[in-house]
Parts: structure tokens; C-alpha cells; sequence
């Protein structure tokens, strides 16, 4: 539970955003809120234009369908149709994503049983950027924000000196 003084620390600083984030048309966000030195927002209009996030994750080959999935219109007076107990596939498989505001830039899979380490981390990076030349023509030139975990593959010399 968060003490009394932070709860109306977190209430301030919502209507302070609140007063700044103002929309000029109708849905589309105009501005975005950024914290700058001593705590000060700060307008800035391309806080999310220069962003791309990644993350992993780990993807079954085999999902089976859910019970409302197999459900089929029937009489009543027919036999009950037998259905198997299937069960999710050990095998997996890790796929990397990389997006920003528009969509997705990036999808990498793995094959099955490799695993991320700095060098493959790395190679998929040199294919993010080539994604970013063919999908966001001009962003490189402007500057990237990459934001990904603290993942080992991630904080390492190798990637560091890569980024």
C-alpha cells in the first residue's frame, strides 16, 4: 500500500499531465508528456516517433483448440462425438518482436532449441536495422530509442558495443 503523502504525490502529478496533454484533433494524440530535469514535465510532440521496443517470447508449436473452439451444432438424438484430451507441444520456439507506434518492424523466430545469446542477439539487431531502412525510411537518420529488458543477451559487452 502506498502511504498517504504518495498517493496525493501521484494524484498531483496526473493533473499536472492532465493540464498538458491537450488534444487539438478530436483522437489523435498531438502531444506527449516527457519528465525532465527536477522533475518538470515537458511537452515534447516525437517522444514516441523515435521509440522501437523489443521482447521475447516463447511460442508452443502445438496449442490445442479450446473446448468452445470444437463445439458443433448437432440433434439431439445424436452419439456424443469422443473427443481426446490434447495437450500443448514441449517443443517451442523463441520469437523476437520489435515494434513502435505504427506496428510491428521486426518478427525473428528462432529455430527450434537455439537460444538467444549476444552474438544471435546481435544478428538480429543487424536485421532490425535493415527492417527499419525498408519500413521507416528516414528514422535511422533522425536517431532510434531502443527499449528492451535487462536480459543477459541484452547487457553484455558484445551487444553494448554492437548498439
Amino acid at each position: 500500500m502506498l502511504p498517504e503523502d504518495h498517493k496525493l504525490q501521484r494524484v498531483e502529478i496526473s493533473q499536472r499531465l492532465l493540464q498538458r496533454c491537450q488534444h487539438d484533433n478530436g483522437d489523435e494524440y498531438t502531444t506527449h508528456i516527457g519528465v525532465g530535469p527536477g522533475g518538470d514535465f515537458q511537452a515534447n510532440n516525437n517522444l514516441f516517433d523515435n521509440l522501437i521496443t523489443g521482447d521475447e517470447t516463447c511460442v508452443h508449436l502445438n496449442t490445442p483448440e479450446i473446448k468452445r473452439d470444437s463445439m458443433t451444432w448437432k440433434h439431439p438424438s445424436s452419439p456424443v462425438t469422443k473427443k481426446f484430451k490434447v495437450q500443448r507441444s514441449a517443443a517451442k520456439v523463441i520469437a523476437i518482436v520489435f515494434w513502435d507506434a505504427k506496428g510491428v518492424i521486426l518478427l525473428d523466430i528462432l529455430q527450434q532449441g537455439q537460444c538467444i545469446n549476444a552474438a544471435r542477439y546481435c544478428s538480429t539487431l543487424d536485421r532490425l536495422k535493415e527492417a527499419i531502412r525498408r519500413k521507416r525510411p528516414g528514422l535511422l537518420r533522425r536517431g532510434v530509442v531502443l527499449q528492451h529488458d535487462n536480459a543477459t543477451p541484452h547487457s553484455v559487452n558484445l551487444t553494448q558495443q554492437w548498439l
